[in-house]
């Protein structure tokens, strides 16, 4: 059906009321759309604009800040230390001694030297490891007096020349050879038992009281006032191929049981034996080359040491050799 035939046929009045009926409906949604915009848009909505806000922001000074952290290390260190087992030490020596050496069976002999009796016994502690043990223990300082020289040590040795010039010289000078012993067995005496002493005699060749350092105990003073009276005179026995002689002799055999402190008795005459057997000769030797002999046992020891000279009727120039080695080695120096 078209629609502008309807259109004609309401106008012609045929279907007047329906025409205008549909003309009113549209009059009247034309104004309910009029007045929904109007209301619309003069109604103000009462929602409210949206707001923008931040939280406030707090800011800390730098000194506060640096606090803060100082205090969480400080937390952090000082928290619980972490706990340790206890160090301990079940002996100072090997708990058990070693067995006896089994040794031939033989019937007693009431003479059998004591000399060698004494040496195995000797012999046996060493292997025991008890001269080791008391090498390892820690020494205490003492001072000592020899002939007027005061020092401070806590392992002192007494290096004496006995041989026929110095006890000759020494004996013009109103110093026996007893007098000299004396100052020896004083001078331990005069130790605490902590401290170690060694006690080396030589001429061209050298004797030791013990080959290391023995502390000076009861027993081992009583040793040595038995020891020196008998031992401590004439020549030590020179071994045909031994690296050194005289005065190099002896100081080997003194820094090789590891002193801080040596005393010296001599007369200042550095000599040498060279030669064969029945060909012997004993040219003096220059400072330089003692001076030598005592910087390389000097560089191998496990500390400084300090020679002190006591010196009986020196020439000059062996008084001046003498004054030097103590300068050297930080050391005192007497002349009788």
């Amino acid at each position: 059906m078209s629609f502008y035939p309807q259109i004609r046929e309401t106008l012609s009045g045929t279907g007047s009321w329906k025409g205008g009926s549909l003309i009113l409906a549209l009059l009247v949604q034309g104004v309910i759309i009029l007045v929904a915009g109007v209301v619309v848009v003069m109604t103000p909505s009462r929602q409210s604009e949206p707001e923008f806000e931040a939280g406030r922001t707090v800011y800390l000074p730098q000194r506060e800040l640096d606090h803060r952290v100082a205090v969480s290390e400080f937390q952090q260190a000082a928290s619980d230390p972490r706990m340790m087992e206890r160090l301990t030490t079940s002996a100072l020596v090997p708990d058990g001694m070693p067995a006896i050496p089994m040794d031939a069976s033989s019937e007693f002999s009431p003479f059998e030297s004591s000399d060698f009796m004494a040496q195995d016994a000797h012999a046996l502690l060493s292997d025991s490891g008890i001269m080791g043990a008391l090498g390892g223990l820690d020494s205490v300082e003492s001072t000592s007096s020899f002939f007027g020289i005061e020092d401070t040590g806590e392992r002192i040795v007494i290096l004496v020349n006995t041989s026929a010039s110095v006890i000759n010289k020494a004996r013009n000078r109103g110093v026996t050879i007893d007098r000299i012993q004396e100052e020896i067995i004083g001078l331990v005496e005069g130790l605490r038992s902590g401290t170690l002493f060694g006690i080396v005699q030589f001429s061209q060749g050298a004797r030791v009281f013990e080959n290391y350092l023995a502390p000076a105990t009861a027993g081992n003073i009583e040793s040595v006032k038995a020891w020196v009276p008998e031992n401590l005179r004439g020549n030590p026995r020179a071994v045909v191929g031994q690296p050194y002689y005289g005065h190099e002799a002896g100081f080997a055999e003194a820094f090789a049981l590891d002193p801080d402190v040596i005393f010296l008795v001599t007369d200042g005459q550095l000599n040498r034996r060279e030669g064969t057997p029945g060909n012997y000769s004993y040219p003096e030797i220059p400072y330089s080359r003692l001076e030598s002999t005592l910087r390389v046992l000097q560089r191998d020891a496990a500390s400084d040491v300090r020679i002190n000279v006591v010196g009986f009727e020196m020439r000059s120039d062996h008084a001046e050799k003498m004054r030097r080695l103590v300068r050297d080695f930080s050391g005192q120096i007497r002349e009788f």
